[in-house]
């Protein structure tokens, strides 16, 4: 007697598999590519990571740090103003050369306290007068000598350096550019013919490295009133008040680049290619204030430009903003 058997059992069209075997099989090379995939990812981070890292330069100087007993973490950020690096496509009649302008300056100084009390930011106005090896000097001037000197002047006002940052001219209005530009708040038309600035019109508006960085730059700016520009009335915190404006504006600008991996690569590659930074900061500790939330800037108070000089004295609420802060510095 023949036994009964299924016409088809294991006798399908070559290659088919049941749909119970499929069912079971299936989910094996999905997670095979998947963890493939992760391993990639993976290793091309830490490769752009290392490549990123490699184009940073590092700042000739030894920071002796705040004391042990001081509270948090300083960041001191200088913007240098060497004419010898222009931004690509500036006027060099708005900047002049190298040989108009010769060395490198401290143009704008800005310091970043993070505590366990929350960070503060404070925009340090260029002229004040502060302690210098050869005497007295303006805070601006500092760096002709070198980074230890500017960062001894700090010291002289209370504000130690853990972490020092610099980035030129160019260098600023790339990294800008790179982020997409900054939404800055224009509260009335204003230009400097001599920096470069021209905003005719007032309210938010989006601006690219050039015209972030004549912002920053701005000295003599002039006002449109009934459609003539006239010279707008001196302001003393100004120029300090414009560079904290700026870079609460790069910040938030940084911050919203974390979702868009296209724009943050981007971001990275103008930073690392731009900044300095003394030895002892590591790529970790740049990107960890590079996402850290700035909230508002504030200039630190100074006295009065000594007429006819523009040096301004430090004054008592010079150092109560300082110690407010959490800062303090054994020179």
């Amino acid at each position: 007697m023949t036994s009964r058997t299924t016409t088809d059992a294991g006798q399908g069209l070559p290659g088919r598999r049941s749909a119970r075997s499929v069912l079971l099989r299936r989910p094996r090379h999905p997670v095979r590519v998947a963890l493939a995939a992760l391993v990639v990812l993976v290793l091309a981070v830490l490769g752009d990571v290392a490549l990123i890292t490699s184009r940073i330069d590092h700042l000739d100087v030894t920071l002796a740090g705040s004391p042990e007993d001081q509270d948090g973490t300083t960041w001191v950020l200088l913007g240098l103003d060497s004419r010898t690096d222009l931004p690509a496509g500036a006027d060099v009649t708005d900047f002049g050369t190298a040989a108009d302008v010769p060395g490198t300056r401290a143009d704008v100084v800005v310091v970043v306290h993070q505590g366990d009390q929350g960070t503060t930011v404070l925009s340090v106005p260029r002229d004040v007068v502060v302690r210098a090896p050869e005497g007295p000097d303006r805070l601006a001037l500092t760096w002709l000598a070198g980074p230890a000197n500017t960062v001894g002047a700090l010291c002289s006002l209370g504000i130690p350096t853990d972490h020092l940052v610099t980035v030129d001219l160019a260098g600023f209005a790339g990294l800008v550019d790179a982020a997409g530009g900054l939404d800055v708040d224009v509260p009335e038309p204003v230009r400097d013919v001599p920096a470069g600035l021209e905003l005719p019109t007032a309210g938010r508006q989006h601006v690219d490295g050039v015209t972030a960085l004549a912002m920053v730059r701005s000295r003599h700016p002039e006002h449109l009133a009934d459609g003539v520009w006239v010279p707008a009335t001196v302001d003393p915190n100004g120029r300090a008040s414009a560079a904290g404006t700026v870079l609460s504006a790069l910040a938030a600008q940084v911050r919203g680049s974390l979702l868009r991996p296209v724009r943050l690569q981007r971001t990275a590659w103008a930073a690392s290619g731009a900044v300095q930074v003394d030895p002892d900061t590591s790529m970790t500790e740049l990107a960890s204030l590079a996402r850290a939330d700035l909230g508002s800037i504030q200039v630190l108070p100074v006295g009065e430009p000594l007429a006819p000089a523009i040096a301004r004295l430090p004054i008592r609420a010079t150092s109560d903003a300082v110690r407010a802060a959490g800062m303090s510095c054994a020179d």
